[in-house]
């Protein structure tokens, strides 16, 4: 036993030399600002984190796009009726925050959602309303883009989030039973035709009553967390907010 453990010690050690070295001869570099990584550094240098283009006290407090004035609520929401209560994103949809969410969805850099998540969990608790929920819902995704992407970028921010305030993780309460086309570039009607129907709760039980935050990477129309909050509601959850990674104001 003790030998097993010493030939994991000593494996361990010269995986770390062999990635030192490595390091030392092709430096790594920040993949948005292409400057060299410091030391602890994980793929994203700590400056592009630091222009992340954060929304903290002057936003929508229905949709939570950055808002002018004094009004409670923004031009856009007054166009439209949303089932969810309130939502909160971290930041704009603009660069570094856009880089940042392409390499977590299309480029496998999975390990962005454990920063990104600490601070969309850090935000969680600062909000008075969000803070006080019951559970916490990934977006699903259908299990044909499952399969294509190989896991879900919403459910990785989800679960540090979860670890980080403590709230229930519910994974498997709702399905999408609809493959969609993607929302990228279709208006706001063509949204809500492409989105209809196609989330179904396969667990009455578990949301009755409940208070939900619903957690996705990007709000742009709405549209999405609309759907779900409704399918939610439908199916005897007392409140659904929302909390994004970014949201995107040309709407």
């Amino acid at each position: 036993m003790q030998k097993d453990k010493l030939i994991k010690f000593f494996k361990q050690q010269s995986q770390i030399v062999n990635q030192s070295f490595i390091n030392f001869i092709f430096p790594p570099f920040c993949p948005i600002c292409e400057s060299e990584l410091k030391h602890r550094e994980r793929l994203i240098c700590e400056n592009c984190y630091s222009h992340i283009k954060t929304i903290e006290s002057n936003f929508c407090r229905k949709c939570g796009a950055p808002r002018l004035g004094g009004r409670k609520t923004c031009k856009y929401c007054k166009g439209f009726t949303f089932h969810f209560s309130k939502v909160r994103a971290l930041g704009i949809f603009s660069s570094p925050l856009v880089e940042m969410i392409h390499l977590l969805k299309y480029d496998r850099k999975t390990l962005i959602a454990e920063r990104l998540g600490i601070l969309m969990g850090n935000l969680l608790f600062s909000d008075s309303d969000l803070s006080q929920t019951d559970m916490i819902i990934p977006v699903p995704l259908h299990k044909t883009r499952m399969r294509e992407r190989g896991y879900n970028q919403s459910l990785l921010l989800s679960r540090i989030v979860s670890s980080i305030t403590r709230k229930e993780l519910c994974n498997d309460v709702i399905i999408r039973k609809k493959a969609t086309k993607s929302q990228t570039t279709l208006n706001h009607n063509e949204r809500e035709n492409n989105l209809k129907d196609a989330f179904i709760v396969s667990n009455f039980g578990k949301i009755k009553n409940k208070t939900i935050v619903v957690i996705d990477d990007v709000m742009t129309s709405g549209t999405t967390l609309n759907e779900l909050s409704k399918t939610l509601l439908e199916a005897g959850a007392e409140s659904v907010y929302g909390l994004v990674l970014a949201r995107a104001i040309s709407v």
